[in-house]
């Protein structure tokens, strides 16, 4: 399950991987496992964490996830993440169980541990149905969660926040030097404008994951073991998971695949999903004009939410 460290710099089939500082992972095995030997460390993104921590001890090997603070991850991002994780392993919720946070105070570094979920990201796998319905239900297991929103988990408006997607403001300062890019700009443009028609659904409002592309779902076969990378988390409308899950899976494997999730999210609720065009829109809204292959699935997707949109009464 992991590969010895390589050397930074070292070249090869596998990319070079840069270690995590050796005060976070001395600390990682103090609060994990003291009497443990590390036998492994596996970078699992561009050389700057997580890593996959592999410690052996008494002739029993186990592994967990380190990250450290980042101009990827900053520590709001990982404070959040920690918060998220507390509250969403205290009831099952399909997350890490967190190991420990060090705010600063052992390694000068905010540094958090958390356990390994089972499986593969459900994005590295082939379309399967019942997989895509998994992740709906497991979705709907998370937005139970009724919580405040706070410093630790602040209220959401859309996917990717802080500072993620493609934002509004990105948009408007963007060169648009192909037809398929000003098509695109235009189309998101109608889009904005449509959607400010209509009232920010409210009513439900519980934990939210915050960045549901499928790659931060695992699963082991068919069955969803939950979700990872939480630092977008928060409190807001169940939709900003659901519409952004659903266009990844449309991404992914095809328009249709995006009802799956909506299928697994009401067969766990019970419930239907009146406001769920609104989300879609705004799922959509977060890509950039041109998305290259993905353009045409973009707005197939949107424009068939758009056409749901203008069924529901603008208020």
């Amino acid at each position: 399950m992991t590969r010895a460290l390589r050397e930074p710099g070292s070249h090869g089939s596998v990319r070079a991987v840069v270690a995590p500082p050796p005060a976070c992972l001395a600390w990682a095995i103090d609060v994990w496992r003291p009497d443990a030997t590390v036998t492994g460390v596996r970078d699992l993104h561009e050389g700057q964490g997580p890593w996959l921590i592999e410690a052996t001890a008494h002739g029993s090997t186990d592994h967990a996830v380190l990250r450290v603070e980042s101009p990827g991850k900053p520590a709001d991002y990982l404070r959040i993440e920690a918060a998220a994780l507390t509250r969403a392993a205290r009831h099952g919720a399909g997350a890490p169980r967190p190991i420990g946070i060090d705010d600063r105070r052992h390694t000068g570094q905010v540094a958090t541990l958390q356990t390994v979920l089972a499986g593969r990201t459900v994005a590295s796998q082939p379309y399967d149905g019942e997989r895509l319905r998994s992740v709906g239900e497991q979705l709907a297991r998370i937005h139970r969660l009724r919580v405040d929103p706070g410093p630790d988990l602040p209220e959401r408006r859309r996917p990717l926040e802080p500072d993620g997607g493609y934002t509004e403001e990105k948009r408007r300062g963007a060169e648009h030097p192909t037809r398929r890019s000003r098509d695109g700009a235009r189309l998101l443009a109608h889009a904005e404008r449509e959607l400010a028609r209509h009232p920010r659904p409210d009513g439900e409002r519980g934990l939210v994951h915050g960045d549901t592309w499928l790659g931060n779902i695992m699963s082991d076969g068919v069955r969803v073991t939950g979700l990872i990378d939480w630092g977008c988390a928060g409190v807001g409308h169940p939709g900003i998971d659901l519409g952004h899950a659903r266009l990844s899976a449309a991404f992914g494997y095809g328009l249709d695949a995006a009802d799956d999730i909506l299928t697994g999210w009401r067969r766990e609720t019970g419930l239907g999903a009146p406001a769920l065009p609104y989300w879609d829109v705004i799922a959509a809204l977060e890509t950039a004009p041109d998305m290259g292959k993905g353009t045409d699935v973009r707005d197939a997707f949107l424009r068939r939410a758009l056409a749901a949109l203008g069924q529901v009464p603008s208020g």
